[in-house]
């Protein structure tokens, strides 16, 4: 199982003065789940680094949402598995390929998304993987 980063340490990411584009997917769940039950949620979407998003004045307290950040493998692997998430857990999950620069200290810069496309939910199969368009299914 992926333990998320410290938020308070840079990242562990070591390639460094970089350009390029990663899956970026943020999923919001129908209520906010257990860190433990959030993670098995997540744990199908093997290769990405997981950001589990709690508040601030309860950090170990249940997990409203989570982003996910990679190389995009498979697409056709990440939209059934979008569709699982979005006929259990998920109430919606934005993603897209999202353009970033990495500098030669480390620190990642998040391009701005060109496009956003909203979806239904059942319309899995049109999210395209397009770099710079973020897709919300809703």
């Amino acid at each position: 199982m992926t333990r998320p980063p410290d938020p308070r340490q840079p990242s562990s990411r070591t390639d460094k003065g970089v350009r390029g584009f990663d899956l970026d997917l943020h999923v919001t769940f129908v209520h906010p789940l257990p860190r433990e039950e959030a993670l098995t949620v997540l744990r199908h979407a093997e290769g990405f680094t997981v950001d589990l998003y709690a508040p601030h004045r309860d950090p170990g307290g249940p997990v409203p949402s989570a982003r996910l950040t990679g190389p995009l493998r498979d697409p056709g692997a990440v939209r059934a598995l979008l569709a699982a998430w979005l006929q259990g857990e998920a109430r919606s999950v934005e993603v897209g390929l999202h353009g970033f620069l990495r500098s030669a200290t480390g620190a990642t810069e998040w391009m701005p998304w060109r496009k956003n496309a909203v979806l239904p939910r059942s319309a899995v199969e049109r999210v395209a993987f397009e770099e710079g368009v973020k897709y919300v299914l809703e």
